[in-house]
């Protein structure tokens, strides 16, 4: 009877016996949740589509300030025998696009090439006033042959005025009037405007 409960018998330890360990079943840790978002990250987000939007609306509209320069600057390359009054019918119809019309339209002759002048960085105003005085002084004179070394001349000077005074910095003040798509005109003459003071020797 004593035997029968005993600590052996009844599945107790020993007293100079130590007690199996109880291991327990492994235990995954639980995966950390990503929502809700920090507010943090949302700014973050924001900010870089804040910052995809503004790029893009620069760069379109840089992309339509160009666009009027690229074009006049590929006709000018197309057209290798414009003349006098053609580059300069050229830079008058390119400049309307940018500038206001009524302020162009009562300049010709001496007062145009002052303000083309005036628009182009101060290195270049000297090297430019070179090359387009003489097509000024000539335009209005009687045709004397061809001067192919003097509309080479002026041809530098309104790829010159063209590349170093468009776009103007005024996004207010310009006029986008061309599509980006349209053909260039190759080998296209380019009307020469009549100046005022003949129109009125010619009325009168």
């Amino acid at each position: 009877m004593a035997i029968a409960n005993s600590p052996a018998a009844l599945g107790q330890p020993l007293p100079n016996q130590t007690a199996p360990l109880q291991l327990h079943d492994i235990h995954v840790p639980e995966q950390v949740s990503n929502f809700p978002i920090a507010p943090g990250w949302w700014l973050l987000l924001a900010i870089i589509l804040l910052s995809v939007v503004w790029f893009y609306k620069k760069f379109k509209q840089q992309r339509s300030l160009n666009a009027n320069k690229n074009r006049a600057l590929a006709m000018l390359a197309n057209n290798q025998n414009l003349s006098e009054k053609e580059c300069i019918s050229l830079l008058k119809c390119t400049a309307m696009q940018y500038f206001s019309r009524q302020q162009l339209a009562k300049l010709y002759g001496t007062d145009f090439k002052d303000f083309l002048m005036k628009q182009l960085p101060v290195n270049h105003q000297e090297y430019f006033s070179k090359l387009i005085t003489p097509a000024f002084v000539r335009q209005y004179q009687a045709e004397q042959g061809l001067n192919s070394s003097s509309d080479s001349d002026c041809q530098q000077a309104t790829k010159l005025w063209l590349t170093n005074a468009l776009p103007i910095r005024q996004p207010l003040a310009i006029k986008i009037a061309l599509p980006v798509d349209k053909p260039l005109p190759v080998n296209k003459a380019i009307p020469v405007p009549r100046p005022v003071e003949k129109e009125q020797e010619l009325s009168a």
